[in-house]
């Protein structure tokens, strides 16, 4: 089934609203007790259900729109839930390049101030959205020893895959590709993803056929990166019990495709589970659900209010310029 304009336009998620009090990040109530859409069964379940549901998957995908506070506080929901219920829980995060895990262990670990470490990993540079949506996220993992793997490669790399293509890709930016990437570009279990994308790149950006096709390249190759990381995360902690949440925009994801896809080319043994947050002043009925296909998203998919900015959304970041052995 080809989705809708309405699903392809809403990559949107929502969480329970927050509140700061004394460095805690509290849950409000959310908008009704069965606030979750269950896309397989059709039905509504509670969060405290979904989280129960989690904790069953190998790899758990939980999207975002990168500035929508309420998606973040809807991921530390489920961190906690599932930390709670596994302590041998880790994370996967795009935010982060995988060459940046000595500099993550640091401050996860708690050798690495927050100041510094955002100073070291030149976070508006390799990132560039304001640190203060993913601080719960990261503080908690930093408190409770959560450790958190980058699953992302420098900019530079996917960038190349858009503007060189396979015969011009030097060998520094082709070391960041999985072996065989090239050959794995279309595929036919993710054809419903890659007719999203396009048309979503067809609506929302001016460009060529040919332009958008090496742009769903670029976006295959972030895709290919990071789920060959996630995979990479199982064999550093050869624990039969780990499990890996990821925290990703949820484009990555969408239909239980893009990063999953590449994932189950891998590990076909893996139950993966996508939630993705819709941020909304109600939950919609079902009827609504059904008409806008927006089960399609996401194995489920959670109806939560709008949170606002963070508190601290103000704070100072790190420098402006790096030197240009860390440009991205």
């Amino acid at each position: 089934m080809k989705p809708s304009l309405r699903a392809v336009m809403s990559l949107a998620a929502a969480g329970l609203i927050g509140l700061q009090q004394g460095g805690e990040v509290a849950a409000q109530q959310p908008l009704t007790p069965e606030p979750v859409y269950d896309s397989a069964a059709g039905t509504f379940i509670s969060v405290e259900e979904l989280i129960e549901r989690l904790t069953g998957a190998d790899v758990v995908y939980v999207g975002e729109t990168h500035t929508d506070y309420a998606h973040h506080l809807a991921q530390l929901d489920i961190l906690k839930g599932l930390h709670a219920a596994n302590p041998r829980l880790v994370m996967g995060w795009e935010m982060f390049h995988s060459s940046q895990q000595p500099l993550l262990d640091a401050y996860t670990g708690g050798w690495l101030p927050e100041v510094e470490w955002l100073d070291a990993i030149y976070w508006k540079q390799t990132w560039g959205h304001p640190y203060s949506y993913y601080r719960p996220l990261l503080d908690y993992a930093r408190d409770n020893g959560v450790r958190v793997f980058g699953l992302n490669a420098p900019r530079a790399a996917v960038r190349g895959v858009r503007t060189l293509g396979r015969e011009g890709m030097t060998e520094d930016l082709a070391y960041w590709l999985p072996a065989g990437f090239w050959d794995r570009i279309h595929i036919d279990t993710e054809r419903p993803y890659e007719e999203w994308f396009m048309e979503n790149a067809r609506h929302s950006m001016d460009m060529t056929d040919d332009m958008m096709k090496l742009m769903f390249c670029s976006q295959t190759a972030w895709n290919e990166i990071m789920a060959w990381n996630i995979v990479k995360a199982f064999n550093v902690i050869p624990d039969p019990g780990v499990q890996v949440l990821v925290i990703v925009g949820s484009g990555h994801a969408i239909f239980g495709q893009g990063i999953p896809t590449r994932v189950a080319l891998l590990r076909s043994d893996f139950k993966q589970v996508v939630v993705m947050p819709y941020t909304s002043d109600r939950v919609m009925p079902l009827d609504e659900i059904l008409k806008e296909e927006m089960g399609l998203e996401g194995d489920y998919i959670w109806f939560v209010p709008p949170a606002g900015d963070p508190p601290d959304l103000e704070r100072p970041g790190p420098p402006e310029d790096p030197p240009p052995s860390h440009r991205p």
